[in-house]
């Protein structure tokens, strides 16, 4: 973690900040950490995406699974979880295939789709077939981006607060793990990047206390568009920063 002495401490306290604010949304909605916080962490240094990303939204999603564990959708926990473990094995293999500048691209042109994909709104049935489909896709996009959460967060848009929080906190926890062992298998965790992860860990529990107040304003729908609005922001700043600096 050498790398960390040479980031200006306004960067390092704007890293500490992504991340509190990512542990607040996503203990208040049960999505929403990586699209929080890795295009800000993205932007500081790619070293941060995915298997930082992906520890920290881990723990998180571990103590908000717990909090509301008994509103957890199990079946649909089950066929969501069967798409990812196929899904998280292709992407791997798509993140060796492509150079630094491509991967941070194709990280910035994702994080839109999943910010479009949200504004749209598209009602979906949380059946078994359409939650095998999300669960793939985002098992996909969360491998190879550490942003995952849109896919499950369409189809259960329509739950009751509590289930779509614990349903989806207890996704990412399996998710993040599948997706884990998988990058390890393609030789991508090292000791810097869990190095990283448990650096910021603190921080995004911080987050996590204040998200006892921010569902409360979930059911007014006053997060959703914080969400969207950082995550377009920072995805556009990775493109301007790989097209023009």
């Amino acid at each position: 973690m050498a790398f960390i002495s040479t980031i200006d401490w306004p960067v390092i306290v704007l890293a500490i900040l992504a991340v509190i604010a990512a542990g607040a949304v996503q203990g208040s909605t049960g999505f929403g950490f990586n699209m929080v916080a890795a295009p800000v962490l993205a932007l500081i240094d790619p070293a941060f995406v995915p298997v930082p990303m992906l520890l920290l939204a881990l723990f998180v999603c571990i103590v908000g699974a717990i909090r509301e564990r008994s509103e957890i959708d199990r079946k649909g926990l089950t066929a969501s979880l069967s798409g990812r473990v196929a899904a998280s094995i292709l992407a791997v293999l798509c993140l060796g295939l492509v150079d630094q500048a491509a991967y941070s691209t194709l990280f910035a042109v994702l994080v839109l789709i999943a910010v479009a994909l949200n504004l749209l709104g598209l009602k979906v049935d949380a059946n078994p077939r359409n939650l095998f489909i999300a669960g793939g896709v985002s098992g996909f996009m969360g491998t190879l981006t550490s942003i995952g959460a849109p896919p499950m967060a369409m189809v259960y848009q329509n739950a009751k607060g509590p289930v779509m929080r614990a349903t989806l906190s207890a996704f990412f926890v399996f998710g993040a793990i599948i997706s884990l062992i998988a990058l390890a298998i393609g030789g991508q965790v090292t000791w810097t990047g869990i190095g990283l992860g448990l650096l910021l860990l603190p921080f995004a529990m911080i987050g996590f206390v204040f998200s006892n107040w921010g569902r409360l304003l979930v059911d007014k729908g006053k997060v959703r568009i914080v969400v969207l609005s950082v995550s377009a922001l920072s995805a556009v700043l990775l493109i301007v920063r790989e097209f023009v600096f």
